[in-house]
């Protein structure tokens, strides 16, 4: 993985977290649903969907550092993270919707535990990731069973995504946070800690406002685009 360069998102020293020797591990997460008939069919197909539109769309998108002209609140916020394939060896990798909290980024395996990436992690835990504007930070991602943990960032996860958030089954701006977490309890939840420094918010993730400047530049370009369009098949 590359090493982390300068970065103003990562100069915050790292913290040193509390352990408590007599505290009973957290439970393991309950099995995801069984989905049958056209519910499997429209879990199979957006599944594969993604996997396409990743594919051919996506990754280069966020390679080309242009990641941050789609991020808002409606749409949501990307990173994009690289694993090591656990049976090929080679990088693989997954734009994920993301939040930044207490020092690290967070994401949910959406498919639950056939997640590719989350297998891959859960194989070779050390990873990189490319944040919206940023460079690429090499981290470490651990999966968070604490229920006390899940109960903030997953809420604030599903709420941070925009529109794709109602994948969940619900309205995740409107649901209340005990019905989001009945709704993803078989959702994994990952945190990426950088290797070196803390992770701190920048304009361009989830809560900043980068995005407010390049939405308006990119309607105006719309607009002049539809209108140079339009003249041309007038003529």
């Amino acid at each position: 993985m590359t090493e982390p360069a300068a970065d103003k998102r990562t100069h915050e020293p790292a913290a040193q977290p509390m352990v408590d020797p007599t505290a009973q591990p957290p439970a393991p997460l309950p099995a995801p649903p069984e989905l049958s008939g056209v519910a499997a069919l429209a879990s199979d197909a957006s599944r594969r969907a993604f996997m396409v539109a990743n594919r051919f769309g996506m990754i280069q998108l966020h390679r080309a550092g242009l990641s941050a002209w789609i991020g808002n609140p409606l749409t949501g916020y990307q990173l994009l993270l690289t694993t090591t394939g656990r049976k090929s060896g080679q990088r693989r990798d997954a734009p994920l919707e993301y939040i930044v909290a207490d020092g690290s980024a967070w994401v949910m395996a959406g498919y639950g535990p056939k997640t590719q990436w989350y297998r891959n992690l859960r194989a070779d835990p050390r990873v990189e990731i490319l944040l919206p504007g940023g460079r690429a930070i090499a981290a470490v991602a651990d999966e968070v069973l604490d229920p006390a943990v899940r109960g903030r960032m997953i809420v604030a996860l599903c709420r941070a995504c925009g529109l794709p958030g109602f994948m969940i089954g619900a309205n995740p701006w409107t649901a209340p946070a005990d019905e989001i977490l009945r709704l993803v309890a078989w959702v994994p939840l990952i945190r990426i800690t950088p290797v070196s420094g803390r992770l701190v918010a920048g304009p361009d993730d989830p809560g900043g406002l980068a995005w407010i400047p390049r939405q308006a530049i990119a309607l105006l370009a719309t607009a002049w685009l539809a209108r140079t369009l339009l003249r041309l098949v007038r003529r």
